[in-house]
């Protein structure tokens, strides 16, 4: 070995060590680095067509701005160019916009291979488009969400795959052939999280969800088939990986990708500025556009000479299934959000071969980002951030392979290491990374064993380097070529006969004899609550570690448990029969506070997915969570937005949507549900009359944390102001949601409140009704005391439609519990105080005492809906007794819910066998022998008859109904039906036979 070559070895070695270290000052002195071909990744395979040339697309339809909203125009000139068919070079040609300003208040969606969308070039004379109006959404979306899930998997069978290798070792290549398309699946196994230490997060409430799951972590690279060597039974990729293979974790498998799961591919987005209107008068403003393009499941694509202006979030975002990307020559200026967690990400890449270059940012959170185990190799090339708010890098989990390569950060630093303070688990955050030559306030670049990350100076580029030595020397400094000019391009129009949409159909909801009613059947099934803490940004584990919520919020993800697909989601209720959503307002905005503590916040580095609050952010002073203080006489859009949409859904599907104005846990219990409450006057700018500080209440032993109760408090309105802050918030949640047919209004969960603020709520509702010339329909959802009280008043009486029970119930030994409503106490501390035991509700009754429950009301109030918790002992009971919903789930808690399908064996039957008719069955008590062990439902004439035998061998009838039926037995316990043999006559009383001594329905349908 020569000097030279043992020099270069120490100093990597060195630079190695160093890199894992800890955080380095950008100006400590470092040693000349390693010769560039000495890095294992080659970073050149990043960047369109692997690193290719862009392309100049000849432009073939034109069009100019309309002076008015534009959506429609240009996404029907989009669409235009997608019909045409495309050449050799993938592209179909380039929709060519002329200077001016278009109006777009939807956003423009590219969802075909071959487009370009281009603006003028011309100096001076500027193509803007301009993201009008309010809403959180994309301003254009490139490709959409597919990911390839592949064929069935192959082992790779090497013991170990270094990181920058492109040969794999298979147990077969048989079906593989060069040009295939793949998808490697490195799993994240319990012994590899282990080994990093990401199953050791502690603390009180928060390990669990920080703590790395298995699975949660899987590295996907999406790779092409180079070449095959059969006999070696060996593959190369066409692009290298990023972190090591290895048997000891759980090596990795291949998945070929099917022809119809390719992603659409050839897109270009050029020379535009994008702008997003905002309220000037709120410089932290985030009711606008948060992202400016978006880029999907996407592949050979660029966004070049692209400004964005005043978005919330991002210029450019390059999801999970973009993959050889190129954003060039692209500023992110004067951004207008929170300056706060998962704000202001200017340019995020969470794909893999995606070359960010010559591209600025200022007054970022973390202008150049890495995003959730993304593949790479990614790189950041000639960048600067200006004054800086927070370090660029990696901010969640395990992204590798990442190059910063001349990046300049203005006032902060590079973050490629072991933190959780910008997300929730993130753990190591990078591996196999490198900062080349870069500047900046500091650099925080460590890596676990293994898998280093490392700070270089050298005098030579590793990213050029790397290109000149795969493609040739010319190439590297070839970066892409200037449009040409065009001849005289057909000017685009929107058809003049285009008709507005049709409205959707409504299938309004009614309230027949106590049960709900859609479309003359009976709706009867499960239901999905709001989540209203807890969730995870991760899409791997979002719906199974926090259910779902239509107004939680994860930036720039969209799916189950995340910003929720609120068509998908109606979809999927449909498809679960769970007909009944519970929606309203979360606990706290931020998952930091799952720790439960009640310390103010040093940043504003708040964690998703964001549980947004019905009150909007002033964008003044700061609050408990490091954000601005809430303003409680302004509302949020985007809160109030999702919500009036998924009811329109609801009215749309034939659901029954309750909707909460108040969530009372924030009010009560543990000092951290109030401590961001946007009521607190610490976050707020409001007067409100509240106390602060908190009045906090002495430890006690056993206590996890500080306790707190103010609910009477919040709940008293003989404050003026804070009477009209009550007054004027439910008038805002009447005129967003009182024109949908299907929503039932309620006060709030944990039985809101003492009687007076109930009779507030209603009186106010009332005043609303009146001035609007609408009626709404109310839920009475509260303590018995309350509930009677107010049944007992003839004119607030009528306007409850719905009496939900579950705040109360029988004991098996037929005393009541009913813990006393305005007592300041939690649910579930009023369990723990009359039971002895901490529980979210009480022990289970019995079947024949939730059946008195519920009869009890329904027998006086035969007209309104009953609805009640099951009691630990399922919903038959409930069904018999002439109730219109079963509770299945915990009856104080929303969070979590969602992810497991809410659904009784009985459901199904319901549904199919009793749905038409039984709105017309009520309980009947003259039909039956031993009146507490059987139950019956009947309609008038007698001609359909449901009847419940908890116990016995047989059913005797008492009353003669003079006709004949056939039976169908139900069991509860399987869910299975079983068709009585014979005719059943009841000509007479008779004794019908059941199938076994345990408990059946039994349906009997006159002949």
């Amino acid at each position: 070995m020569g000097n030279s070559q043992l020099l270069r070895l120490v100093v990597v070695a060195a630079l190695l060590l160093c890199a894992s270290c800890g955080i380095r000052p950008a100006t400590e002195p470092v040693a000349a680095g390693p010769d560039p071909l000495d890095i294992a990744i080659d970073f050149s395979h990043a960047g369109y067509a692997d690193g290719g040339v862009l392309p100049d697309i000849p432009s073939v339809l034109f069009v100019r701005p309309s002076g008015r909203d534009d959506t429609a125009l240009l996404q029907a000139a989009l669409d235009e160019v997608a019909k045409m068919p495309d050449n050799p070079t993938g592209f179909r040609g380039a929709l060519q916009l002329s200077a001016g300003r278009f109006l777009v208040s939807g956003q423009l969606l590219l969802r075909h291979s071959g487009v370009v969308l281009r603006g003028s070039a011309t100096p001076g004379q500027p193509t803007i488009i301009t993201a009008s109006g309010h809403g959180r959404r994309t301003l254009i979306e490139i490709g959409g969400l597919l990911a390839p899930t592949g064929g069935n998997p192959l082992r790779v069978t090497s013991n170990t795959v270094p990181a920058g290798a492109c040969t794999l070792t298979l147990e077969s290549v048989d079906s593989l052939k060069t040009g295939d398309r793949i998808t490697i699946i490195r799993p994240s196994t319990a012994s590899w999280i282990a080994y990093l230490g990401m199953d050791q997060f502690t603390g009180p409430f928060v390990e669990k969800p920080a703590n790395w799951a298995p699975g949660s972590r899987n590295l996907v690279w999406n790779r092409v088939v180079a070449a095959v060597d059969a006999a070696q039974k060996q593959i190369t990729i066409d692009a290298p990986l990023t972190t090591a293979i290895e048997s000891r974790f759980g090596g990795a498998t291949i998945h070929k990708v099917a022809a119809t799961e390719v992603p659409i591919s050839h897109i270009g987005i050029e020379d535009l500025i994008l702008d997003s209107d905002f309220n000037s008068a709120n410089a932290y403003d985030e009711e606008h556009s948060w992202i400016a393009i978006a880029m999907g499941s996407v592949e050979d694509a660029w966004v070049r000479r692209v400004v964005s202006r005043h978005f919330a979030s991002s210029c450019v975002r390059v999801g999970p299934g973009g993959r050889r990307v190129s954003v060039e020559d692209c500023r992110c200026e004067q951004p207008v959000s929170e300056p706060g967690g998962y704000r202001r990400q200017s340019f995020l890449v969470e794909g893999q071969q995606v070359l960010v270059r010559h591209c600025f940012a200022e007054f970022g959170m973390n202008d150049f980002a890495v995003g959730l185990c993304a593949g790479g190799p990614n790189v950041f090339l000639d960048c600067t951030a200006s004054h800086a708010l927070g370090s660029s890098g990696a901010f969640e989990s395990w992204a590798s392979g990442t190059l910063y390569e001349r990046v300049a950060v203005d006032g902060a630093g590079i973050q490629l290491s072991k933190n959780s303070s910008r997300a929730l688990g993130g753990g190591w955050t990078a591996a196999n990374s490198v900062v080349w030559n870069c500047q900046a306030k500091e650099f925080d670049v460590r890596g676990p064993e293994g898998a280093a990350n490392i700070v270089v100076t050298s005098p030579h580029s590793l990213y050029y380097s790397q290109l000149a030595r795969r493609l040739g020397s010319a190439h590297a400094n070839i970066l892409h070529k200037p449009p040409s000019a065009n001849a005289a391009l057909p000017e685009f129009h929107l058809p003049p006969d285009r008709s507005p949409l049709a409205p959707k159909p409504v299938r309004p909801l009614q309230i027949v004899n106590g049960r709900f009613v859609v479309d003359g059947q009976t709706v009867w099934g499960g239901s999905v609550n709001d989540a209203w803490w807890k969730g995870q940004p991760n899409p791997a584990v979002a719906l199974s570690g926090g259910g779902v919520s239509i107004t939680r919020f994860v930036p720039g993800r969209t799916g189950p448990g995340l910003t929720e697909d609120l068509p998908a989601l109606a979809e999927q209720m449909k498809t679960d029969g769970t007909p009944f959503y519970q929606a309203g307002p979360p606990i706290w905005y931020d998952r930091r506070r799952d720790e439960h503590s009640i310390v103010q916040r040093a940043d504003a580095n708040v964690w998703a997915p964001f549980c947004e609050m019905p009150w909007a952010r002033s964008g003044t002073g700061t609050a408990w969570d490091g954000l601005s203080r809430f303003d409680l006489t302004r509302y949020n859009a985007w809160y109030f937005d999702r919500t009036r949409q998924f009811a329109d859904l609801c009215d749309q599907h034939g659901f029954v949507m309750y909707h909460t104005l108040y969530n009372t846990h924030n009010l009560q219990e543990w000092g951290a549900h109030w401590i961001d409450f946007p009521w607190r006057p610490a976050n707020n700018i409001n007067h409100t009359g509240l106390p602060e500080p908190p009045p906090f209440e002495p430890l006690k032993s056993g206590d996890l944390t500080i306790k707190l109760h103010v609910a009477n408090q919040f709940y008293n309105v003989d404050d003026p102001e804070r009477r009209r802050l009550h007054r004027d918030y439910i008038f805002h949640e009447l005129d967003q949601l009182g024109s949908c047919r299907n929503v039932v209004f309620g006060l709030g969960f944990q039985f809101a409140g003492p009687l007076a603020f109930q009779q507030f709520f209603q009186d106010t509702v009332a005043e609303w009704e009146r001035q609007s010339g609408r009626t709404v329909r109310l839920a009475l959802v509260t303590s018995k005391d309350i509930e009677d009280a107010i049944l007992a008043d003839p004119v607030r009486a009528k306007q409850i439609a719905v009496i939900d029970l579950r705040y109360w119930q029988y004991r098996p030994d037929g005393s009541l519990w009913a813990p006393p409503g305005g007592t300041n106490l939690a649910f579930r501390e009023a369990v723990a105080r009359d039971f002895g035991k901490a529980a979210d509700f009480p022990p289970p009754t019995t079947p024949r005492q939730l059946y008195r429950q519920v009869r009890e009301y329904h027998d006086r109030f035969p007209d309104k809906a009953i609805v009640a918790w099951t009691g630990g002992v399922g919903p038959i009971p409930i069904l018999m007794a002439g109730g219109a919903q079963a509770l299945l789930r915990n009856p104080t808690g929303g969070h979590a819910q969602g992810g497991v399908i809410d659904r009784a064996t009985l459901d199904s039957f319901v549904t199919s066998r009793l749905a038409a008719n039984l709105m017309k069955m009520a309980p009947r008590d003259d039909l039956l022998a031993d009146a507490a062990n059987t139950w019956s439902l009947c309609d008038d004439a007698c001609r359909n008859i449901l009847i419940y035998s908890l116990h016995g061998d047989s059913i005797a009838v008492i009353k003669p109904l003079k006709k004949t039926y056939s039976g169908l037995w139900f069991n509860p316990r399987t869910g299975e039906t079983l068709a009585h043999g014979s005719s059943i006559s009841l000509l007479k009383a008779a004794t019908i036979t059941k199938p076994t001594n345990a408990d059946w329905l039994l349906l009997l349908i006159a002949n």
